[in-house]
């Protein structure tokens, strides 16, 4: 980095990719950040200027904590298990099964072969005028 650049001064992205990231990130790399929401960028003009500082932000924001060790050779408390764990997960498995046999009978019939017809609305249909008889007329 340039001993006279303070935190403060506007940089493109391409000087803040060779000076202060030295060139380590590419310009392409600093605008997928931009887009993301973890570089913060002025525009003036139809450029884009950036801060040391703000470079400074965008390396916390990315920063990746380290995983948690899985195993540790610290005593835990035993988990419970043998009959009461088997039940829960036995009961779970017979309501799931429940469940299946439920949708795999489905819903009762509501086609017209199995619906009852009213009689008397299907011994006397409801008459329509022809068009023969309303031209004669």
């Amino acid at each position: 980095m340039r001993a006279d650049l303070i935190d403060t001064d506007p940089i493109t992205l391409v000087e803040a990719s060779k000076l202060v990231l030295r060139g380590i990130i590419s310009v392409s790399a600093l605008r997928a950040e931009i887009r993301r929401g973890n570089l913060t960028v002025e525009r003036i003009g139809k450029n884009l200027y950036t801060t040391p500082a703000a470079i400074r932000e965008m390396r916390e924001k990315c920063r990746v904590m380290p995983n948690h060790q899985d195993c540790t050779s610290e005593k835990t408390e035993a988990k419970a298990s043998g009959s009461s764990a088997t039940v829960e997960k036995t009961s779970e498995l017979a309501a799931l099964k429940a469940s299946v046999r439920a949708l795999r009978t489905g819903s009762l019939s509501t086609l017209r072969k199995s619906t009852p017809r009213d009689q008397q609305s299907a011994e006397s249909p409801i008459p329509f005028p022809s068009r023969k008889s309303s031209a004669s007329t």
